[in-house]
């Protein structure tokens, strides 16, 4: 098998790069009165963190592009949650540009909630409001959804359940499709290295470099199980006095018309656990 020339791969870097320089970009309709929503693609993400302490975080950010894909960072252009407007930030810069993005204000009333509505409107330059979408958050999980022990030995396996990580039924499943909303749910196991400081807080080392030390899981809609061996707990990674796991959650709703194809609302449900290993 033949192997690329230089002067293809370079043009091939050459494209990407262009292409990324192209899309990264601010659009010129940033600028200037913008009426027609068609002109528009917008996602918005709906996060919601909870610790293992039972805290949580949460955020909504919302992103205006062109039909060129470059980030409209439009002033006059609102976008709210349930009536209340979403403040625009510059966003960070690198080498290709600024990402500009709608987000809630901090210390908002508006503090996302589990299992219930949110309403997304974009208000154009002329003040006309249109109906971006609406989008459910999922509720929250608990032990029923999936058990975990506070402390597990070393020397065992480990055996994972869950069940009914996503509410409903099939014919529920069925209508979300049909409503064009699909979910996807992954569990994430991770070795941690701890140690306290001189105050007694556990403070997190550097996780392993080696794949091994990682296992991702897809979970469906149902129950399930998994058996962790013991060979994970043996290598290759053997210095961790812990695991950490993530049970992510993304829900998302595509947008239809009148804004461009491509539009959607995401919700984002993020769960973290913790396991003490002992001897």
């Amino acid at each position: 098998m033949l192997s690329p020339s230089p002067v293809f791969t370079r043009y091939c870097f050459f494209v990407l790069a262009l292409t990324l320089l192209m899309c990264c970009g601010t659009s010129d309709q940033s600028t200037g009165p913008l009426t027609d929503p068609a002109q528009l693609q917008v996602n918005v993400v709906v996060h919601r963190r909870v610790f293992e302490d039972g805290s949580s975080s949460h955020f909504i950010k919302g992103y205006v592009k062109d039909a060129m894909g470059k980030t409209i960072a439009n002033p006059a252009i609102q976008l709210r949650v349930n009536g209340q407007a979403l403040r625009l930030n510059g966003g960070s810069t690198n080498y290709y540009g600024a990402f500009p993005y709608y987000e809630l204000v901090t210390k908002s009333d508006t503090a996302i909630q589990s299992n219930k509505m949110y309403t997304f409107t974009v208000v154009m330059t002329d003040g006309t409001e249109h109906l971006l979408g609406r989008i459910e958050t999922q509720p929250d999980l608990d032990a029923s959804h999936l058990a975990l022990p506070a402390a597990h030995s070393r020397s065992q396996p480990l055996l994972l359940r869950w069940r009914d990580i996503e509410s409903g039924n099939s014919w529920l499943s069925f209508w979300k499709r049909w409503q064009s909303e699909t979910s996807y749910n992954e569990l994430l196991v991770s070795k941690i290295s701890e140690r306290k400081d001189k105050w007694g807080h556990r403070v997190k080392e550097d996780g392993s470099s080696n794949q091994a030390d990682y296992i991702t899981l897809i979970i469906g809609s149902g129950g399930g199980s998994h058996m962790i061996p013991l060979s994970y707990f043996e290598g290759p990674q053997t210095r961790f006095n812990a695991l950490s796991l993530m049970l992510n959650s993304t829900k998302t709703v595509d947008v239809s018309r009148p804004f461009l194809k491509g539009s959607s609302l995401s919700s984002e449900r993020t769960r973290l656990y913790r396991i003490e290993l002992v001897e």
